[in-house]
């Protein structure tokens, strides 16, 4: 949302700071941190992986997958979708792992 290319440059420089610093202290106090790519989260399937063709609107809460017919809110899609990029398989709320198409 940065207007001028100072301003785009002083952001990116604000979160390669925070990302560092969030790794040191991961590693200060001896946590496990994953950097996850933002890049199509919000279009990714959490349980079958399958990419939408269209991008969702931000009027639009639900996620509805086309291939599996997964239905969830969109935040949580995109969360689970994060924890399946950074190796951790997430669990349902019955504490069952989903399955997989």
């Amino acid at each position: 949302l940065a207007r001028t290319t100072m301003a785009r440059k002083a952001a990116d420089a604000a979160i390669g700071a925070t990302k560092a610093a969030l790794v040191e202290m991961g590693r200060k106090h001896g946590r496990a941190v994953h950097l996850v790519h933002p890049a199509h989260t919000t279009t990714d399937c959490a349980r079958c992986g399958a990419r939408t063709k269209h991008a969702l609107p931000l009027s639009e809460r639900t996620y509805t997958c086309t291939m599996c017919g997964a239905v969830s809110p969109r935040d949580k899609n995109s969360a689970r979708v994060m924890l399946v990029r950074a190796g951790l398989a997430p669990a349902g709320a019955d504490l069952v792992r989903p399955a997989t198409c």
